[in-house]
């Protein structure tokens, strides 16, 4: 394929030429890519399993960018969530109180280092409300404006959904920044282990279908 212009033809037909084979280049590069990422959501091929997560669809699926998420003192950018899959941990103390806190973010890290080498395509991210501290100055921590739901959705949001995101769950974005799936917090050390175990199984089964990330 090529895009030079035939010297026998009009540059009208040399247009619709080149543009077809745009069209096909497309078609070509990024149908693979898209038929393996919607295997994984519509099961086809794990019809003998199951999400460990739950899986959200329609209007719950809200767009990381329906928020202000502020890291180091500057927002963070669509474009760092559509490099690398994310989980998102949303925390109001008002129903995960500190030792909650510490326990989650300790289950989040040792899933992420149960990964191996496939730890670095997944970064963890806790969301706290603006004012509160960080549990852990190397963990990676984001603060945000909280509703009595959750973060508080922007005005204008990319989903037009508007619709703030619940706290106090675990998040799965997609590198085109889909908030698409949630597991629910340990709420103690007997739980953590099968949640983590759980998150790390849904996380590789999705990197092999979906080949994303």
């Amino acid at each position: 394929m090529d895009f030079k212009e035939l010297e026998n033809e009009s540059h009208n037909k040399n247009v619709k030429k080149n543009r077809a084979t745009l069209v096909a280049l497309f078609v070509i590069f990024f149908t693979p890519v898209l038929i393996a990422y919607s295997a994984y959501f519509t099961g086809w091929f794990n019809k003998g399993t199951q999400n460990k997560g739950e899986l959200l669809v329609d209007g719950d699926i809200l767009d990381i960018e329906d928020f202000k998420l502020v890291k180091n003192g500057k927002p963070i950018s669509g474009e760092e969530f559509e490099t690398l899959y994310w989980w998102i941990m949303p925390i109001d103390n008002n129903g995960c109180n500190r030792d909650c806190l510490e326990l989650n973010v300790y289950m989040l890290n040792q899933t992420y280092q149960g990964l191996g080498k496939e730890a670095n395509r997944i970064n963890p991210l806790v969301i706290l409300a603006n004012g509160e501290s960080p549990i852990d100055d190397k963990f990676p921590t984001a603060h945000s404006e909280f509703s009595s739901v959750g973060v508080k959705a922007l005005e204008n949001t990319r989903s037009g959904f508007n619709k703030d995101l619940p706290s106090n769950y675990i998040y799965l974005v997609d590198p085109l920044g889909n908030i698409f799936m949630r597991y629910e917090l340990a709420r103690d050390k007997g739980q953590a282990p099968e949640i983590s175990k759980d998150m790390r199984t849904d996380v590789r089964r999705l990197f092999k279908f979906s080949r994303l990330g």
